[in-house]
């Protein structure tokens, strides 16, 4: 049931769940005046079979009204909610700004629904609230851009389908939702493939002529989900790590896991196991390998982790702790600094010294720093130590060393 939002102001029971023929209605009468509003404007595809609906939900992009502040025009994400308020007739609003979704309770006219055929359930919803009003809650989801809009109406369609692709995507390493999909990269960021929902579906392996098609029942919708050839009945996972808890009320979405977990080995003959030689991990390098090369993300996969690889070799070879023991320097450590400077300018930064190790190995770069400590005059340890009367203290060494 909707309402939820307004739960401080209204009473429970404003907001009666509305029958299809009402939200059809509603949806119809709305849905121009919010494409007035905005360029991008639509309600992602019902879930199959929906006896009921609890509110109305718009996905919308790319205001149609210039805002002028001071003669200038103020470029915003989302129309004014005064303005969206008025367009619609709501006579409450849950206002959030910019790329978020805001809440509006427009009032139900008495005798609406008799005349779509609902008298007695308008009846009974009046009646249920000592005042008699009851409202509809229309939610309209602002997105930053077109792009994030297409890939909002299509993760929305069809009820909880989008979070069931999710879950398949999930079972075998891949992270996919609004913003698209993602390859986990732990402990690193993860790998961006792509935000086009066509072109995960390629890879995925549904055919988006069906989806366009539309499902008339959920088992279409769930048949159509394990049309994937990665769906493996044998390893699949509803719950664990990695699979986020959904609320209870995802009653779509649930009826799925129970349903996967009794049919899906017996209905589903696309997977195949191309090597069952292979162990866990080599398959899941071996997919990921695969899922990088068909997004042509497998170069800037290299690199990035190449450039981790050597900052991490280079942290091991070239440190402060490192530098002061071959230079002998004890904890004068602006002394080690200064050794570490002059070695990344002589050969061109971190990367200059890696190469050196790389072609005159640990040796090279031990040879480099002592170098470095001999063009800048320092002295070891133990030189000052026999000499404590020369100099007062360790930071004028550097300037009074020649005096010695």
């Amino acid at each position: 049931m909707g309402g939820n939002a307004f739960a401080t102001i209204l009473r429970p029971g404003s907001f009666p769940r509305m029958p299809p023929a009402v939200y059809t209605a509603l949806k119809a009468q709305l849905l121009p005046k919010i494409q007035s509003l905005y360029e991008c404007a639509a309600v992602p595809r019902e879930a199959p079979e929906k006896t009921s609906h609890g509110d109305l939900d718009f996905i919308v992009s790319t205001p149609r009204i210039n805002v002028v502040d001071g003669g200038e025009p103020l470029v915003r994400v989302n129309v004014a909610h005064d303005i969206v308020q008025k367009a619609i007739g709501a006579q409450y609003v849950n206002p959030l700004e910019g790329n978020r979704t805001s809440n509006f309770a427009v009032p139900v006219a008495r005798g609406e629904w008799k005349a779509l055929g609902h008298g007695k359930e308008e009846d009974a919803a009046v009646e249920a609230v000592p005042d008699g009003k009851i409202f509809y809650q229309v939610d309209i989801n602002v997105c930053a851009s077109k792009t994030e809009f297409e890939r909002v109406v299509f993760f929305h369609g069809y009820g909880d389908l989008g979070m069931i692709m999710s879950m398949l995507a999930k079972n075998v390493g891949l992270n996919l939702g609004e913003k698209g999909l993602r390859l986990p990269n732990q402990p690193h960021p993860p790998i961006e493939l792509t935000e086009s929902m066509e072109e995960i579906a390629q890879f995925m392996g549904w055919s988006m002529d069906a989806w366009n098609a539309g499902f008339k029942t959920k088992l279409e919708a769930f048949e159509w989900a394990l049309t994937t050839p990665f769906f493996n009945p044998r390893t699949f996972r509803l719950q664990g790590e990695g699979i986020r808890k959904v609320a209870e009320d995802r009653t779509m979405y649930a009826e799925f896991t129970r349903w996967v977990s009794t049919k899906a080995s017996i209905i589903n003959p696309v997977y195949h196991d191309e090597d069952p030689k292979l162990s866990e991990e080599q398959k899941r390098v071996a997919f990921r390998e695969r899922v990088l090369v068909h997004f042509n993300k497998k170069e800037m996969f290299d690199a990035l982790n190449l450039e981790r690889n050597q900052r991490v070799k280079i942290k091991e070879i070239f440190n402060g702790s490192r530098v002061r023991d071959w230079a002998e320097l004890g904890g004068y450590w602006k002394g080690v600094k200064l050794i570490m400077d002059a070695v990344r300018e002589k050969f061109g930064g971190e990367a200059g010294v890696l190469k050196l190790y790389n072609l005159e190995g640990e040796e090279g770069v031990k040879r480099a720093v002592l170098d470095a400590k001999k063009q800048l005059s320092l002295v070891s340890k133990e030189t000052f130590q026999q000499k404590p009367e020369a100099i007062s203290s360790v930071d004028e060494l550097v300037t009074g060393i020649g005096k010695l």
